[in-house]
């Protein structure tokens, strides 16, 4: 005689099987997507192959025209692209951390007044050149600050990704580079939130909140993350443990910062990419942090770049 337990357990094998009346347990992917997927990721790889070795280019050029070419602008036989823009932005965010963990204190002190500096011109000369070059040709302001806001550079991604693959990323060049290009994207972020605070109502709150926000995560935030939360960690919770698992407890707060600092910055009108950085920067100082973020993530790292440019760019 079938017993109850019995019954229930052969339902459940059908079930998971896809044999009986219900629905199909899990998600089954088809072969043509697969496939297809596995074209894209081989196809990434051999443009930038191709680009860095025979034309002496950076690999994200060739990365971005084989995802302009196999994905929806022209032959679209890219799977779940959203998908893929996904992993991608999950590269770009280790990416970020991975920046603020590298930066060098005493680096950043001989050359922060000129990356800033950079920064700024970097930013402001070619928005201000794109709203002059507009004035004549629109009827409003918004329209121009808009046509402005286009040149405005966001090159923190793009920037690292050159810098590591050409070892120079902790050179002082490097240094300043990463510098200027993190504050080159608040303030270009900073313009863009101004010109969505334009559409619509203009109120006083709309406008002065973002570039506020901005400026309080980048001083206030950087500020406690290089020399607060460094040493409360080091005092109060590093020093009850063993050595030994030092690096794995600092690596949990480092992750836990952001899960913290991305929502912060995004809902408080500032850029989420901010929040990484600066979680990345409390741990600037800790060589284990960063001796093991980069053996874990360095191979991951470098394929979430290739589906970035690919997929979000490309």
């Amino acid at each position: 005689m079938t017993t109850r337990v019995e019954t229930l357990f052969w339902d459940g094998v059908r079930i998971l099987s896809g044999d009986g009346d219900g629905e199909e347990f899990g998600v089954h992917i088809d072969y043509t997507d697969l496939y297809n997927a596995m074209v894209f990721f081989t196809s990434i790889y051999v443009a930038g192959q191709i680009a860095s070795r025979l034309l002496k280019m950076p690999a994200l050029v060739g990365e971005i025209f084989a995802g302009i070419l196999l994905g929806p602008p022209l032959v679209d036989m890219v799977p779940y692209p959203e998908a893929f823009v996904l992993l991608g932005e999950v590269g770009l965010i280790l990416l970020v951390i991975e920046a603020g963990i590298d930066i060098d204190l005493d680096t950043i002190k001989l050359i922060g007044s000129r990356g800033f500096l950079i920064a700024v011109i970097g930013s402001v000369l070619p928005i201000g050149l794109g709203i002059a070059i507009a004035v004549p040709f629109v009827d409003d302001m918004k329209s121009a600050i808009a046509a402005g806001a286009a040149f405005g550079p966001t090159s923190l991604g793009i920037a690292l990704n050159i810098l590591r693959s050409g070892n120079i990323l902790n050179t002082p060049v490097g240094q300043l580079i990463v510098s200027a290009a993190v504050i080159d994207d608040m303030i270009a972020l900073v313009i863009l939130s101004q010109l969505d605070a334009l559409t619509g109502e203009i109120t006083v709150a709309g406008i002065l909140i973002p570039v506020i926000s901005a400026l309080c995560f980048l001083i206030i935030g950087g500020y406690l993350a290089v020399f607060v939360i460094p040493r409360l960690i080091n005092n109060y919770v590093l020093s009850k443990f063993d050595h030994a698992y030092h690096d794995v407890i600092e690596m949990s707060f480092l992750f836990a910062f952001v899960l913290g600092l991305m929502p912060a910055t995004y809902y408080a009108k500032a850029s989420y990419l901010m929040g990484c950085f600066i979680a990345g920067l409390a741990f600037c100082t800790s060589h284990g942090v960063h001796a093991r973020f980069t053996t874990q993530f360095k191979r991951l790292l470098q394929w979430l770049m290739r589906i970035f440019f690919a997929a979000s760019i490309g």
